[in-house]
């Protein structure tokens, strides 16, 4: 018997509208699926953040039980010659033993301020403790420009910060006899030191280093640090690319920040500068200036901040402020004298140690 071969079965492809609708469900499930990637990767960077800021406020307390007091925000130093000058490290310098940055304190030189060629070193090694990972440029380093020169003319490789230490509501300079009336943890502690051929340098005024004991309004209540996002000032100023947010400097607009305006106020220092120009606001700080002295981070809808106790929680964009527009600030350059015509909102009490403000933890 001669069996018949089977003939070539004919398949059927796709046709043309069912791989347009195929290629569209997937685009729809891709569209569907992207947000919930890119929520959930905002969510670990968010979470890395709030570690950072643990870790800090850690240090601080381990500092605290070791010295007395919390690091200075800003102190004088010692030029190449021995004589006074302004400006010293900051408050991350001080913390660097207490958060895993022995090696890098074992190499400054601490007769010297931070900012000559003898601590150039420390100035290029940077922290990565102190980068919020959705601050995407902290980690960069400045690049050998004649304006990346620090006070004997030597090039310093500087690293950022995207974090800031609490000033407090008001800000006072270094120069200003008020500068003790700082109500938040951190500013410079001016003063004056002695000079090698006789005489002194520094001010009258005096900002002690805060204590746990100097915080009456309770650790709880109170802020340590907050976010700075350096991204946010380097996109919006190309000018402040490099000059802002050192990580060793404990200067204002660096490290330091004030809750004069709530957090991420301005979207960018043209609108602040636009709000300047048009006369809705005016500068209220007698140095830097309104936008890179405000909390800012590039999280959806506010800021982390790390409080005295230790704990660090997310505050809103929303929280309960004074309209800072109504806040009349008067005086010179050197000695301001600050005027609100109103009360403080919930943000600007979280900013002082000693306000005596009640705050309810449902507040914020």
């Amino acid at each position: 018997m001669i069996r018949l071969q089977p003939g070539p079965r004919s398949r059927r492809g796709f046709t043309l509208i069912e791989l347009l609708v195929v290629i569209a469900i997937i685009a729809v499930l891709i569209a569907l699926l992207l947000p919930a990637v890119q929520s959930a990767r905002e969510a670990a960077r968010r979470a890395q953040c709030v570690n950072n800021m643990k870790q800090l406020a850690l240090a601080c307390h381990n500092y605290e039980s070791s010295n007395q007091s919390f690091p200075m925000g800003d102190h004088i130093g010692r030029n190449t010659n021995g004589t006074g000058m302004r400006q010293d490290f900051g408050h991350f310098v001080g913390l660097l033993p207490f958060y895993e940055g022995g090696t890098i304190w074992n190499a400054m030189n601490c007769s010297l301020t931070a900012f000559v060629g003898a601590n150039s070193t420390v100035n290029g090694s940077g922290m990565s403790t102190l980068w919020c990972p959705s601050d995407d440029v902290a980690g960069l380093t400045m690049p050998n420009t004649p304006d990346s020169t620090g006070w004997d003319d030597v090039y310093q490789p500087m690293k950022y910060s995207s974090y800031a230490g609490s000033m407090g509501t008001f800000a006072y300079r270094w120069d200003d006899a008020k500068i003790g009336q700082s109500n938040g943890i951190f500013n410079h502690n001016a003063g004056t030191v002695v000079q090698p051929g006789g005489g002194t340098y520094g001010w009258s005024g005096h900002f002690a280093p805060a204590t746990i004991a100097s915080i009456t309004d309770g650790t709880s209540n109170t802020l340590l640090y907050g976010e700075h996002a350096h991204s946010k000032i380097a996109q919006s100023d190309p000018g402040s690319y490099y000059g802002s947010n050192w990580w060793t400097s404990g200067d204002w607009g660096d490290t330091t920040f004030s809750t004069m305006f709530p957090p991420n106020y301005f979207k960018s220092l043209a609108q602040e500068q636009l709000a300047i120009t048009n006369g809705t606001l005016t500068e209220k700080f007698p140095r830097s200036n309104n936008f890179n002295m405000t909390a800012a981070s590039n999280h959806s809808g506010g800021c982390n901040f790390a409080f005295c106790d230790g704990s660090v929680r997310f505050i809103k964009d929303s929280v309960n402020s004074w309209n800072p527009n109504t806040v009349k600030v008067s005086g010179g350059s050197s000695s301001w004298v600050y005027a609100p015509s109103q009360q403080q909102g919930v943000f600007q009490s979280l900013g002082t140690k000693n306000g005596a403000e009640v705050v309810s933890s449902d507040a914020y």
